[in-house]
């Protein structure tokens, strides 16, 4: 007997660049298209960044409705997403980030309870009385999914003890064939320092620019920040530069399709962010041979072990010098390839795509089959 195909929706505001939207893109490109029928709602605007989604087996419904007023918009997107939910049956609804969430959970009509997945990808630290609120509220519409341990005991401690049913970690899926690389960066009289992310106060690019600032009076080095600049911190940043006469030494750029490339050409990575949950941009940079530096706030997880696949600071300006110091001393050498080696066959192991899609499916069939029998 044939069995019919899962209704899958994903709902996002739109598609633009970013972790989450990367993700919910591989999830769909990874279904099965003989078991699953997926759809995907754009419920804000249009945008999308990702155009190989076109090449998927995916429906795509979107919100054509624009207003200068995000009043007006945010109240347009809600009708339209009730709207989309109500006249369609879909078997699972997933969505990720906490405005998805928020939009999802309190408009999706009452037969989709318990059919809601929520992932969250970001840390809590920074959360609300209003988003801690909203998570208390609404956690029993849906199996909320953290990409993190870390995360989930935050969770936990907001909405109260929850059973492994209604949520648990699923690790982000990295795909591990576009960045995983058999040749260490080029090392030349420059060492190359890079990094990866969104220019926001959170991800403490400003911390790497006073490093490097002070260690340039030691070693050449050639500094890459590459993320959004459209996010509050790239003005922070250039006039840091611009005061302490670096721009030779340091290049800022927006997000970049091929990032991939810029990565082979870093001989250290670091991340600087006051937290993070799972990161990604660390995965990749260690997939390609970057030695990597990682502060104790994006390493909750411990997936750095500290000179075994990388390093961590403690999150000052002293010990992520130091570290620089310790790690520049390393390039080159056999420690090093040992770091790069292990690094590589961590992130492999742990954070491939098919072993987060598996993991999603397992959670999508579980929740199929408790419909069935109610």
């Amino acid at each position: 007997m044939i069995q019919p195909k899962v209704k899958i929706c994903f709902v996002l505001s739109h598609l633009p660049q970013g972790g989450a939207e990367r993700q919910t893109l591989n999830l769909i490109r990874m279904l099965d298209p003989s078991r699953f029928e997926v759809t995907l709602i754009l419920y804000a605007n249009q945008e999308i960044f990702y155009k190989e989604i076109d090449e998927l087996n995916v429906h795509i419904i979107s919100c054509s409705s624009y207003s200068k007023s995000k009043l007006i918009k945010n109240l347009k997107g809600a009708i339209f997403l009730r709207k989309i939910l109500s006249h369609n049956q879909f078997d699972l609804i997933h969505t990720l980030l906490f405005h998805n969430g928020l939009w999802v959970r309190l408009l999706a009509p009452v037969q989709y309870s318990g059919r809601i997945i929520y992932s969250i990808r970001n840390s809590l630290e920074q959360y609300s009385f209003f988003e801690r609120s909203v998570e208390k509220l609404l956690h029993g519409r849906s199996v909320t999914v953290t990409n993190s341990h870390f995360v989930l005991e935050q969770y936990k401690k907001i909405v109260g003890d929850c059973a492994s049913e209604s949520c648990q970690t699923i690790y982000n899926g990295i795909e591990t064939e576009k960045f995983r690389t058999t040749e260490t960066p080029f090392l030349s009289d420059t060492i190359v320092i890079g990094t990866v992310g969104r220019q926001t106060p959170l991800k403490n690019q400003i911390q790497i620019l006073r490093a490097v600032n002070k260690l340039s009076e030691e070693v050449t080095v050639h500094t890459f920040i590459i993320g959004d600049n459209d996010q509050g911190s790239w003005q922070i940043n250039n006039a840091f530069i611009e005061a302490n006469k670096i721009a030779d030494k340091v290049t800022i750029m927006d997000s970049q399709k091929d990032i991939e490339n810029y990565y082979k050409r870093f001989n250290i990575f670091i991340l600087s962010s006051i937290y993070e949950s799972c990161p990604n941009a660390l995965f990749e940079a260690m997939l390609s041979r970057c030695l990597c530096i990682v502060s104790s706030g994006s390493n909750k997880d411990k997936f750095v072990r500290d000179g075994y696949n990388g390093f961590e600071y403690d999150g000052s300006d002293s010990d992520l010098i130091e570290k620089l110091r310790k790690v520049i001393k390393l390039l080159g050498s056999e420690c090093a390839e040992n770091i790069q080696k292990n690094a590589q066959e961590y992130v492999s192991s742990n954070f491939s795509m098919a072993k987060m899609t598996d993991s999603y499916i397992e959670l999508y069939s579980s929740l199929v089959r408790a419909k069935e029998v109610s």
